[in-house]
């Protein structure tokens, strides 16, 4: 999958917090591996965290510049769910 990350404006945060080992954080493993360095590149004033826990559900957590938060489950999900879902809250744009 090629995606060409624009730069992102009204956001805050990134925060994905995954299990190193859990099957179902797969797909946020994967696109951590895939996509940091391509989205921190256009967006290097953005706060991008990666937490790995072991135990924990995949999530990501979205931060606006006006303070409001929302959270997103990333269980079971690939590579294309996860930049959907990043697409729809405005966190991405390809």
């Amino acid at each position: 999958m090629k995606i060409n990350f624009s730069r992102l404006v009204g956001l805050k945060e990134l925060r994905i917090i995954l299990d190193p080992k859990c099957k179902a954080s797969k797909g946020a493993r994967e696109y951590v591996q895939k996509f940091y360095s391509q989205l921190k590149k256009k967006n290097p004033n953005l706060a991008i965290l990666v937490r790995e826990c072991e135990g924990v559900k995949p999530r990501l957590w979205v931060r606006y510049a006006e303070g409001r938060e929302i959270s997103i489950s990333l269980t079971n999900q690939d590579v294309s769910d996860i930049h959907k879902r990043l697409q729809a809250v405005g966190a991405v744009r390809s």
